[in-house]
């Protein structure tokens, strides 16, 4: 495993007193593995990152509703623009909507996630992007969301991989084949490098032994 990775995954699994603030950006990918059971994120993509409170929250990016915004409410003036379907992020608030956007300059109340890629989980955040919304945005019902220590133990349960995150897949207009792609990823980095992914030494602190794991199953 890369040293940037490592070190984002460990800000990732960090304790409170090390959560982002609004504008880092420590966002990551969990590719569900092919044996992940639960139906809420089989064959997932989920774009990841730490909440203020050290909780974990993420949107499934490669989950497209059947219906667009514009489909929704076609009588609202503002949200005839949103043609693109509406993605479903998760089981947390399935009725809410929430936005992941690509802007230059990360907004007051959003969460930054990547270098220009931040989510939008406040209502008048959401409402500003709907009114004047960015050149890439994307609205969700729902979102994901794990309390402190729970993604710790699905990652050492196997569950997920793990995979730098990158706008362009964020906001790729076909998703139906990102989780095959960034599983085959997964499989050629652990072919090429397997001690990199899934062997550590025995000095290595306990937090990375946990995310090596789970990435390299």
């Amino acid at each position: 495993m890369n040293l940037r990775l490592l070190l984002l995954l460990a800000a990732l699994l960090a304790p409170v007193a090390s959560a982002q603030t609004g504008d880092s950006a420590n966002g990551l990918f969990l590719i569900a593995s092919p044996g992940l059971a639960d139906p809420n994120f089989r064959r997932s993509v989920v774009l990841v990152t730490q909440a203020a409170d050290g909780s974990s929250v993420g949107f499934i990016v490669n989950r497209p509703g059947a219906r667009s915004l514009a489909q929704i409410l076609p009588e609202n003036e503002v949200l005839k623009r949103f043609t693109e379907p509406l993605y479903l992020g998760g089981p947390v608030e399935a009725a809410g909507l929430f936005a992941v956007f690509r802007a230059r300059d990360n907004p007051p109340g959003a969460l930054r996630v990547l270098d220009d890629v931040s989510f939008a989980l406040e209502p008048a955040v959401v409402e500003q992007l709907l009114h004047a919304p960015p050149q890439r945005v994307r609205f969700f019902n729902g979102y994901a969301g794990w309390a402190p220590g729970q993604l710790a133990l699905e990652l050492d349960r196997g569950g997920w991989f793990v995979l730098n995150a990158d706008a362009d897949s964020v906001f790729r207009q076909d998703m139906s084949t990102l989780w095959q792609e960034l599983l085959l990823r997964v499989n050629a980095i652990t072919a090429s490098a397997p001690g990199q992914l899934s062997g550590v030494s025995s000095d290595t602190p306990s937090r990375a032994r946990r995310v090596s794991h789970g990435f390299g199953r």
